[in-house]
């Protein structure tokens, strides 16, 4: 009787000690990731490839989801037929916490800040992959961690010879706590893989303001946004330039 007791003790000692390894691997591995920016297209490689004019809404709504609208238009000056990787990203804080997070155990983040995503080429829809890499580099001001998750997401098209081409990306952005950080950032940066680097003939850029937050100012190289609002309770502002350099970062900040 004995034996069975100390046999019966150990077991539910290992079962405690692995508990506790448990509990201690959750509250030591768990992550939390927050919103950093969103990133605009980009190929993955050079190609004769001009951006005529990039066109982009971006609408704060009531319940502070932002929807974000981007149209570009290529064209090939090339003598050959272009196929070409088009991507934009989302990058994310990723640090580790020493509480439980049961909303975000799974590090794998797919529709935690992007939704109701999109993809059109020449007015079609097409199908987007996607990618995930962590890099370290400090590059926001609003980065408290040196470990940042990219999300890459992607869609082939051709592009004949002489010809244009438009491709577009919808989607919706929710839980960025843009309102507790009082910015949202929009990123321009690009690799230098189009023709004349990434010199955007036009770049037409509209930001409406539904929220109740007030717009403080939108920082953009020395570009400066006309305040073309009618009421109060919707802000516009707008940017329509020439000969844009494709880079930098768009900062709209809130009172």
């Amino acid at each position: 009787m004995n034996f069975f007791t100390k046999k019966l003790k150990n077991f539910f000692s290992v079962i405690f000690i692995i508990a506790i390894f448990i509990t201690f691997t959750v509250l030591t591995f768990s992550e939390n990731s927050e919103f950093l920016a969103i990133g605009n297209l980009k190929i993955v490689r050079q190609e004769p490839l001009v951006i005529k004019r990039e066109d982009l809404n971006i609408t704060i709504e009531k319940n502070r989801t932002i929807k974000v609208d981007s149209v570009y238009t290529f064209e090939n000056i090339g003598n050959y037929n272009v196929k070409s990787t088009f991507m934009f990203w989302l990058d994310t804080n990723v640090e580790k916490t020493d509480k439980k997070d049961f909303s975000n155990k799974n590090t794998n983040n797919r529709g935690k800040f992007v939704k109701n995503i999109k993809f059109l080429t020449d007015y079609k829809k097409a199908q987007s992959l996607r990618a995930v890499i962590n890099f370290d580099e400090s590059i926001y001001e609003n980065q408290v961690t040196d470990n940042i998750q990219r999300e890459w997401f992607a869609i082939s098209k051709i592009i004949p010879s002489m010809e244009e081409g438009k491709v577009a990306v919808y989607y919706d952005l929710i839980n960025t706590k843009f309102s507790r950080n009082k910015d949202f950032v929009y990123s321009f940066d690009l690799v230098e893989n189009f023709f004349n680097k990434n010199k955007a003939e036009i770049l037409y850029v509209n930001i409406y303001n539904k929220s109740d937050l007030k717009i403080k100012n939108i920082d953009f190289k020395d570009y400066e946004f006309k305040n073309i609002s009618k009421n109060n309770k919707k802000e516009h502002y707008q940017l329509l330039e020439g000969g844009v350099n494709l880079d930098g970062k768009l900062v709209i900040k809130f009172e």
